[in-house]
């Protein structure tokens, strides 16, 4: 097991992951301490548990949003026959990589 220390809210913490996952542990840091961050500037510093649950609640807010998507574009393609269905396959994908894309970006601000 491998030790990662990230950095939250300008405190250091130190993780275990898996062997190999350190650059992925890292990067996910760095976009959730950019979601407290933009918090912090919004609210205050109003507490470290709050801040860390209000950004959770946004990550997750994002993820549920972005899988919402997913599923309806995967529910439109049922009813669809099967060339029709290749095209939204596509369509799908497209959205896919659309999300993707907006996430690299918003890890990028």
């Amino acid at each position: 097991m491998a030790q990662v220390e990230i950095q939250l809210n300008g405190r250091d913490y130190r993780i275990t992951c898996d062997d190999g996952q350190e650059a992925r542990l890292h990067e996910l840091a760095a976009y959730f301490d950019r979601h407290v961050s933009e918090l912090a500037k919004e609210l205050g510093q109003i507490g470290d548990a709050r801040l860390m649950l209000l950004s959770a609640l946004t990550v997750c807010d994002e993820l549920f949003e972005a899988k919402a998507r997913i599923a309806d574009l995967e529910d439109a393609t049922d009813n669809l026959d099967p060339d029709t269905a290749g095209a939204a396959g596509r369509a799908i994908e497209a959205a896919v990589a659309r999300v993707n894309e907006i996430g690299d970006r918003l890890e990028e601000a």
